[in-house]
């Protein structure tokens, strides 16, 4: 087995990047703070061609009316009452979404998780409460561009 060279790979220029069909989905980071973090997101969302991704610092109202009038449905990745296990969620082709992912510390602010159509949990199964917020982009973006790049 050889490893591949990075010439090899075959991936998108920026401009045909640009030209590109996108996933129906938005990434919304809700005051996450670590720029790590940050450009992590940037980086898993440019692999699954993410459609965009919004950055709500400080600001009292993430963009989520915004979202809701453009025909997103709009998904908080938040360990709620009532969640979705990320395994039984159902998509629909015909649908866009948004997810929305929280703070470091935090989570998704209450005022976003009630502004939010539903709520997606991955499970876990050992001591922690949580898994840090790239990984658990990583392992949602991943979910849904699975099955929704088979639509």
């Amino acid at each position: 087995m050889r490893k591949l060279k990075i010439t090899e790979l075959n991936r998108l220029s920026v401009d045909e990047f640009k030209q590109a069909n996108k996933l129906p989905l938005v990434v919304v980071l809700d005051e996450v703070r670590s720029l790590h973090n940050i450009g992590s997101v940037f980086r898993t969302s440019d692999a699954f061609l993410v459609n965009r991704i919004y950055l709500c610092g400080i600001t009292a109202t993430p963009p989520h009316q915004e979202l809701h009038n453009e025909g997103y449905t709009v998904l908080s990745i938040e360990q709620v009452e009532g969640s979705t296990m990320l395994g039984d969620l159902v998509l629909d082709a015909d649908k866009k979404y948004a997810i929305v992912m929280g703070n470091e510390v935090k989570g998704v602010q209450q005022e976003v998780v009630n502004a939010c159509d539903g709520c997606i949990e991955i499970p876990q199964y050992g001591t922690k409460h949580s898994l840090n917020v790239s990984v658990t982009t990583g392992i949602v973006l991943w979910e849904f561009a699975k099955r929704m790049m088979s639509f």
